[in-house]
């Protein structure tokens, strides 16, 4: 989402909204996205009902999260491209900026790659970068 925020004034310079969507409650929704300085609503769905209905909910893990994914939906809310991620490989923005540039007719971006057990050293700097900027939380027990 850090990537996404670091972008956000580009997207609206399209024409463009974002919104993300959490699992988790209201309270916890609202403090991630004053941690991460959001500037695009982060919406709850503590029942799973939508991340359900997108087919992205990972029932295994901490009961019930959603995949990371992206999804470009058009004014009539069609679907127009979606990226189900992974940690360790997520859509290149660059390319979906560039989709999104060129209309919803244009090429899609790539399907980002699999790759194995260890993230790409980028991805490493990344997740680095962000717990320095923006402090690493655990869960509450």
């Amino acid at each position: 989402m850090a990537e996404y925020r670091d972008r956000f004034a580009e997207l609206t310079s399209l024409g463009l909204g974002l919104a993300a969507v959490s699992v988790d409650a209201p309270d916890r929704s609202r403090a991630l996205a004053d941690q991460l300085r959001l500037p695009f609503p982060l919406l709850c769905d503590p029942a799973r009902d939508v991340v359900r209905a997108f087919g992205v909910l990972n029932e295994k893990e901490k009961g019930g999260i959603a995949y990371p994914s992206t999804f470009v939906l058009d004014r009539g809310r069609a679907v127009r491209f979606r990226s189900l991620d992974r940690t360790a490989s997520r859509v290149d923005l660059n390319g979906l900026f560039d989709f999104l540039r060129g209309g919803l007719d244009a090429p899609a971006p790539p399907t980002p790659k699999r790759v194995g057990f260890f993230p790409h050293l980028a991805d490493f700097g990344r997740v680095t970068r962000n717990a320095i900027r923006f402090g690493v939380r655990s869960p509450k027990r």
